[in-house]
């Protein structure tokens, strides 16, 4: 008598490609406008000073300044250092998008930059937006399992293989006639 019995294996983590990604192109970005832009506003500024772009950087169209790439790099290595496992790159994914939608929130809003300190033009606030919703919808990405069926199991419900030992063949009594057991006999190679 078999009876199956099932039971399932965690799989590869799809939340880690788009954080890896993300997390690549943000940094890279991040670094490098830190590098064309590195004027820093006054943290006197804060929180309704005027922080606006000096000149377009990357490609002639994101507004930046050194607090706009610092904040951009910044998101970008915690993407990286999240893509190391399943739940830690959804944990990231999450917390750094909702720091990039409230960034393009109050520099749209604004109109002078983020709360004094991180330049944004429109391209920039759309490229944080686009940003933001990629990994608010990266958070509810699965990670995909495999269902096993066994369908190999003894009269108790347990699963055989061959680690498990097999039991004990009959010993012969004292009825019986030399050599022969209860059970089935062993050839003796």
């Amino acid at each position: 008598m078999s009876a199956e019995t099932t039971h399932t294996e965690k799989g590869i983590s799809l939340a880690r490609g788009p954080a890896l990604i993300l997390g690549t192109i943000l940094l890279a970005a991040g670094l490098y406008l830190i590098y064309k832009q590195n004027d820093f506003t006054r943290l006197s500024n804060f929180p309704d000073g005027d922080a606006k772009p000096d000149g377009d950087v990357f490609f002639g169209i994101f507004g930046a300044n050194g607090w706009t790439g610092m904040f951009t790099a910044i998101a970008g290595g915690l993407l990286l250092f999240g893509a190391a496992q399943h739940l830690l790159a959804k944990t990231m994914s999450l917390i750094v998008g909702i720091a990039l939608a409230a960034c393009a929130i109050i520099a749209l809003i604004s109109g002078n930059g983020v709360l004094g300190l991180a330049a944004a033009n429109h391209a920039t606030e759309l490229a944080w937006a686009v940003a933001a919703a990629i990994l608010l919808f990266n958070t509810l990405i699965p990670r995909r399992k495999k269902t096993i069926v066994d369908s190999t199991t003894d009269q108790r419900g347990r699963g055989l293989s061959r680690r498990q030992p097999r039991e004990p063949l009959a010993s012969p009594t004292a009825d019986d006639p030399p050599g022969v057991a209860d059970g089935p006999t062993r050839n003796p190679r």
